[in-house]
């Protein structure tokens, strides 16, 4: 009978070790998809939609304000960007877009480059923020 006990507990070790061990590589594999991304414009976010995609890019070719607030603010959000691009400063957004001037556009709105700040001014992390909005893709990118 003790030995019965003994195989009992070590069979029950075995299936509790093996569970932490799956939800171990589990989690790895969450955390792993999560900092692919890291906010690189380059990298399709897990948010990115083929079709949003396509409507930002016509939104900017007709350089339609009220059409890429519509965008913006779907789904309940509303980025920090609409705070600041404005219909009067749209046109140059665009042109920052377009040349190559973006980021130096955003600094001079100040939206920074995506990154969150502690109330110090020291940059929290690896890009960490998205400093467009919550969690979206960072439109709009080149």
């Amino acid at each position: 009978m003790e030995g019965k006990i003994k195989m009992t507990n070590k069979k029950r070790t075995n299936k509790v070790l093996m569970s932490f061990g799956i939800l171990g590589v589990i989690a790895l594999l969450g955390m792993s998809m999560v900092f692919a991304y890291q906010g690189d414009p380059n990298v399709q976010g897990q948010n990115f939609s083929k079709e949003r995609h396509e409507a930002m890019q016509e939104v900017f070719e007709t350089a339609d304000y009220d059409a890429w607030v519509v965008l913006m603010t779907e789904n309940g959000r509303h980025p920090r960007i609409l705070d600041v691009i404005t219909e009067d400063n749209f046109g140059d957004f665009i042109e920052a877009r377009n040349d190559g001037t973006l980021n130096e556009f955003r600094e001079s709105l100040g939206l920074g480059l995506g990154q969150m700040k502690h109330r110090n001014g020291e940059a929290l992390g690896n890009k960490q923020g998205k400093g467009f909005g919550s969690g979206q893709r960072n439109y709009p990118s080149a």
